[in-house]
């Protein structure tokens, strides 16, 4: 598989998104790959909305995701100055004055629009060390393809078992971490229960935790799609400190998902079971 999708990343992107178009319709009209998830998901997010317009939001949603996954093969052999002119940012000032002043960055994100895209375009833009925290596949032929990919414009992934480790080594030196939290976490995870998109959802806290011990300031990158294969990065700020004790920071980044969900709803990741976890009825249940 790891060898198909190389040759394949080599064919010109919009031969990829023609393929792209074919391969989402197949999976929404033919074998249905996760729809019931899909639509559920999108109901209960949305239930002002009727079902002619779940349907609508659900086919634009396998039709985007069609687009990024094209896009994500792409990342395997595109160039620098290729991605640089698919991804643009604004608010590069806010990353330039916490790293002048030799801090560190913690850059969160949500699953919106093409993730790889805004980390690898992330890697080329800045002149820092950028680093990402992932969880490695299970596939060990992919992992490595994943991993090779990541690093091709001077980014470093971090193993999500040993961000720790590989925060407090370098604490000191101005670079910016990403993390993109808003998957649902495991039941042991630590986590904030809190209201999203009408529901009680739960979110990882790592960010806010790493954030408070370290005393990194917190960024937010949005990602926004401005065409075929084209994207927008808007870098803004969402805490510094001095931190209170409470969740303000987690918080703050769910409401900023949940807004930036809500201007776009078809380029969110609707396919995962983000609600498979239901709140227990005592919360150190």
């Amino acid at each position: 598989m790891a060898i198909f999708l190389r040759l394949l990343s080599h064919l010109p992107l919009p031969a990829l998104h023609g393929l792209s178009a074919l391969v989402s319709s197949f999976a929404y009209y033919v074998i249905k790959l996760r729809l019931r998830v899909v639509r559920e998901n999108m109901t209960n997010a949305f239930p002002e909305l009727d079902t002619a317009e779940i349907n609508q939001l659900s086919r634009d949603f396998y039709r985007h995701y069609g687009q990024v996954m094209a896009e994500m093969v792409r990342s395997i052999s595109i160039t620098e100055n290729a991605l640089l002119q698919r991804v643009n940012f604004s608010g590069e000032e806010i990353l330039a004055e916490y790293l002048k002043e030799g801090r560190p960055v913690l850059a969160t994100a949500a699953h919106q629009c093409n993730i790889e895209w805004l980390l690898l375009a992330c890697s080329a833009k800045f002149a820092c060390p950028f680093e990402a925290v992932y969880r490695p596949l299970s596939d060990s032929h992919l992992e490595r393809l994943t991993y090779e990919t990541h690093r091709r414009f001077g980014g470093t992934p971090i193993n999500d078992r040993a961000v720790i480790k590989e925060i407090m080594a370098r604490r000191n030196e101005p670079r910016i971490i990403a993390i993109v939290p808003d998957q649902s976490p495991n039941i042991g995870d630590d986590k904030l229960w809190t209201t999203f998109l009408n529901q009680q959802t739960a979110f990882f806290i790592a960010p806010e935790v790493i954030a408070k011990f370290t005393k990194f300031p917190v960024v937010f990158l949005s990602m926004r799609r401005t065409g075929l294969g084209r994207y927008q990065v808007t870098i803004e700020k969402l805490a510094e400190p001095p931190y209170s004790n409470d969740h303000t920071i987690t918080e703050r980044y769910v409401k900023r998902v949940e807004r930036q969900i809500r201007e776009d709803p078809s380029n969110w990741l609707w396919a995962h079971k983000r609600w498979k976890h239901k709140r227990p009825l005592y919360d150190g249940a």
